[in-house]
């Protein structure tokens, strides 16, 4: 995949995976020949090669500027001057810029990485650049928002404008709940218009502001209904058609963020073009014309990272190519030879089930459904005993599966059969500090909460 070139350099890498997510830091980088040295997160320690290694610096929280910015130039004190700083996590992303900053490396700084990190921001960009956008505003006060809400109507989303995941959305449906919502704190938070329409997630990658490799997975439901306790389920797409719109609405999106060589992770509604969703800042007067009909897209939002959750997988397992392998070396400025995507081929998709409704709660068993569903070819079920908080996101969940089949169709029939027969039973930890969520599917608790 690299010409080989730029060796004996000094590197940081700021990590938080866990051995599980298979980033593989040692055949992305010769540790023979460069210098890395490691500041990860306590629950990625495991994933580091410390024999391999320069040094390993562990930060309880790869958050805490203070603690990374002290412990970074501890290493540099030591072992000399960085030539990069990697970080393939999204929330990683601003301290990795921050530090390049502090230490003088190049590389992506914050302004640029603000562009691909905070949703209002992005918005405004990709909108003016023409393309559709949900109306939005920045959610600076409970006056504003209750303003944005009485224009637009309900429902209206409201989440943080650097958040990941889905975590901290609030999908509120009435000026009363809005007022419960606005209740709670909501610091650098963004309020949204809620679309209608079916989401898809689009990877790959982009180099000299053209994209070389793209996949999209069509939606079962959307992330925000995966919060709300619903199954999130997504589908490789079967149309070539689309994907080709995609890549070229992709690179529209990129090159309004200034993004011209980068794995990406693309969030966008397919609607009708008659939908109320509008570019909330309109296109400058003398922005050049999108090429192409997107008038259908609303973009939703972008990372430049590779996809989460069982994605990662995915592209290694049934397309070839690992994203994140592709994500550090484009970090460390290698030139890339990456293998065609032809269209057709083999379909991919995943399925999460979501924790149980009373939280937190201890799995006491689950029923395991690999030999059932012959699309499905990997399972990872909780360990019963296993205590779920409703804090695990797209990991810790009631249940993670992979597939692969001769189509999308073939997939989300899988996922289906998958839903229909999941089984998982559970306890409440403490009925006075459990609090209760919707979920979907047959995840049975054996005792009263």
């Amino acid at each position: 995949m690299s010409d080989g070139s730029d060796a004996g350099r000094h590197i940081l890498i700021l990590n938080r995976f866990d051995g599980e997510v298979g980033c593989r830091y040692t055949e992305y980088v010769d540790h023979a020949t460069d210098r890395v040295a490691y500041l990860t997160a306590a629950g990625g320690r495991d994933a580091v090669d410390a024999a391999l290694a320069e040094t390993v610096a562990v930060v309880d929280d790869l958050a805490d500027w203070a603690a990374v910015s002290e412990l970074a130039l501890g290493i540099v004190r030591r072992y000399g001057p960085l030539d990069h700083v990697v970080a393939l996590f999204e929330r990683d992303l601003e301290v990795a810029a921050a530090l390049r900053e502090l230490l003088g490396v190049a590389g992506p700084r914050p302004a640029e990485v603000e562009r691909v990190r905070d949703k209002v921001t992005m918005k405004e960009l990709v909108a003016s650049a023409g393309l559709r956008v949900p109306r939005f505003t920045d959610a600076g006060s409970p006056d504003r928002v209750r303003r944005f809400a009485r224009e637009t109507g309900f429902p209206v989303v409201l989440k943080p404008r650097d958040g990941s995941g889905s975590q901290g959305i609030h999908l509120v449906h009435s000026a009363a709940s809005l007022e419960e919502t606005l209740a709670s704190p909501l610091e650098n938070y963004a309020c949204e218009e809620f679309v209608d329409g079916t989401m898809y997630q689009v990877d790959g990658v982009v180099q000299g502001g053209a994209v070389r490799v793209l996949r999209a997975f069509r939606l079962l439901n959307t992330c925000l209904d995966y919060a709300l306790g619903d199954p999130f389920g997504s589908v490789a797409c079967d149309d070539p058609e689309l994907e080709k719109r995609l890549a070229g609405y992709a690179e529209v999106v990129l090159a309004a963020l200034g993004v011209r060589d980068s794995v990406f992770h693309l969030e966008v509604f397919a609607v009708g073009p008659e939908a109320p969703a509008a570019p909330a800042v309109a296109p400058v007067p003398d922005a050049t014309p999108v090429p192409g009909d997107y008038d259908d897209l609303v973009f939703l939002e972008v990372a430049a990272r590779a996809g989460g959750a069982e994605l990662p997988h995915l592209w290694r397992e049934v397309y070839g190519l690992d994203l994140l392998e592709v994500a550090a070396r484009m970090s460390l400025g290698e030139s890339l030879v990456l293998p065609p995507l032809a269209p057709g081929g083999e379909a991919a998709g995943y399925l999460l089930m979501p924790e149980p409704p009373v939280r937190p709660c201890r799995v006491l068993s689950t029923t395991s459904l690999i030999d059932r569903v012959p699309e499905m070819y990997a399972e990872v079920l909780p360990e019963p005993g296993a205590v779920l908080n409703g804090t695990g996101g797209a990991k810790e969940t009631g249940g993670r599966y992979r597939f692969r089949a001769g189509s999308g169709r073939a997939v989300e029939l899988a996922i289906r059969q998958v839903i229909d027969a999941y089984d998982l039973d559970w306890e409440p930890v403490s009925g006075r500090d459990a609090q209760v969520f919707r979920v979907a599917g047959r995840a049975q608790s054996t005792a009263r909460p």
